[in-house]
């Protein structure tokens, strides 16, 4: 038969051998010496330290004087006058320094601003009078007078034409590549270019004056009788161009008197491959007027 159990008593046994194994530490007491284990646990001291409490050790130290014997002073050394008088006192004089002087470099003041013009554009011819002493005035007048040494130079400008015409004569340049030529263009001039000689800034004229048209606006082919430009490298091949005392317009205009003996020829820059003296080119492009020479 198998052996039965009771659920209940086996707990118990197993419940009561627990708390044989698991035993609680009874509280002991406290105080110093005592082991008795009759304290509770709230209470530090067991029921015989509390009602007689030990006797706590005096840990009081009371301080301890040192007594030094006294030190005697002979006061007859110490009263004594010294044999030897002490040194006299020493007079420093203060010195006055002075601090070197502080060199400060002057700040150069800024450089002034030119004013570049290059890349100004120029819509209206400006003339410039040349002095005599002038570098330009004197090769332009030597090249003028290899041909007309005789002529009296009136006056010489020097021509700063309108921006448009300068760069197509570069850009002709650079396309073809020709050598460039000093020419003389002559033409005749109706409105008395001395006026310009004493006033340069003076106004063109519009009546049909060719050294006008040209200082203004360069050498035209629709001016030319054959579609051509002509141009020489001896101004006195050009001379036969020039009004010689034209007179075909007299009158007074708000330039000046009309009808003059004064000529005027143009220096003239030319981009061309062809052999002098006379050279006759077919491009607006390839001349550029650079100096106007008044003459008589």
């Amino acid at each position: 038969m198998e052996k039965q159990y009771n659920k209940g008593s086996l707990v118990s046994k197993i419940f009561h051998g627990m708390k044989k194994i698991v035993k609680k530490k009874k509280p002991t007491c406290q105080a110093s010496g005592c082991y008795n284990l009759c304290a509770s646990r709230k209470d530090v001291y067991c029921t015989n330290c509390i009602k007689y409490p030990p006797p706590v050790q005096n840990t009081y130290i009371p301080p301890v004087t040192v007594t030094q014997p006294a030190v005697n002073v002979n006061q007859s050394i110490v009263n004594a006058k010294p044999t030897t008088p002490p040194p006299p006192p020493v007079t420093v004089n203060p010195t006055t320094t002075t601090p070197p002087p502080v060199i400060v470099n002057p700040t150069p003041p800024p450089p002034k601003l030119t004013q570049v013009f290059s890349n100004s554009v120029i819509k209206k011819t400006e003339m410039k009078l040349l002095k005599t002493g002038d570098p330009e005035y004197k090769d332009a007048l030597q090249s003028f007078c290899l041909g007309l040494p005789n002529n009296t130079i009136l006056g010489i400008f020097k021509l700063n034409m309108p921006t448009h015409l300068v760069k197509a004569h570069d850009d002709y340049k650079v396309k073809y590549s020709y050598p460039n030529v000093r020419a003389f263009h002559g033409t005749k001039c109706v409105c008395g270019p001395q006026r310009f000689v004493s006033n340069p800034k003076a106004e063109f004229c519009k009546s049909g004056c060719g050294a006008c048209g040209i200082a203004q606006d360069g050498n035209k082919i629709r001016f030319s009788g054959d579609g051509k430009l002509w141009f020489a490298n001896n101004s006195s091949v050009s001379l036969g161009y020039c009004s010689y005392g034209y007179h075909a317009s007299y009158g007074y205009g708000k330039n000046g008197t009309y009808g003059t003996t004064a000529n005027t020829m143009f220096i003239v820059d030319l981009i061309t491959n062809l052999p002098g003296p006379v050279y006759i080119l077919d491009s607006e492009a390839s001349a550029i007027p650079k100096y106007l020479v008044i003459f008589q």
